[in-house]
């Protein structure tokens, strides 16, 4: 049987979503339909966007420098509206994707929050295959917390410096 759940795993600023852009690119490519959200950053990582992969609309989620909403997780403020959309938008996606992409699940999500909810919606699916970053310091966690298989999970471990010489 093949894996249908992959995590991209690195440490922070590891070249996750680096990593990302160019399988989905290959995917895309293959014909397959790729559905979910990947996050961007400005250089200095002060903000965090998550970008819809179907309409390449996206909204800001996490803030350092402006009040987003009363939660905060570290250093940033989390607009709650905007992971209800991305949640939103992945869940409708479930249906008409064949590979469906969270970028990332990390301390936010292990709180339930964030990506959490379209995340357990998409493990419930079996017709879907799931690829999702997590920090490298995250990954027993967030197997333990979701009740993932060991042999249903494929982990790539990204190497930055090679995803930068490609």
């Amino acid at each position: 049987m093949q894996t249908r759940l992959t995590l991209v795993v690195a440490p922070l600023n590891g070249g996750k979503t680096t990593y990302l852009v160019r399988l989905i690119e290959t995917l895309k490519q293959d014909g397959l339909a790729v559905g979910g959200v990947l996050a961007l950053a400005n250089p200095e990582k002060t903000w965090y966007r998550l970008k819809d992969l179907s309409s390449t609309e996206s909204r800001l989620v996490l803030c350092e420098t402006q009040s987003l909403g009363m939660q905060r997780i570290g250093r940033f403020s989390i607009d709650a509206e905007g992971f209800a959309w991305a949640n939103a938008l992945i869940e409708k996606s479930l249906g008409k994707s064949d590979v469906v992409v969270f970028d990332e699940i990390g301390r936010l999500e292990l709180n339930d929050g964030g990506l959490a909810p379209s995340f357990r919606k998409a493990l419930a699916r079996k017709q879907v295959s799931i690829l999702a970053a997590v920090r490298d310091v995250h990954v027993e966690e967030v197997v333990r917390h979701f009740g993932l298989e060991a042999s249903e999970l494929n982990l790539v471990q990204v190497n930055k410096d090679d995803i930068e010489n490609e």
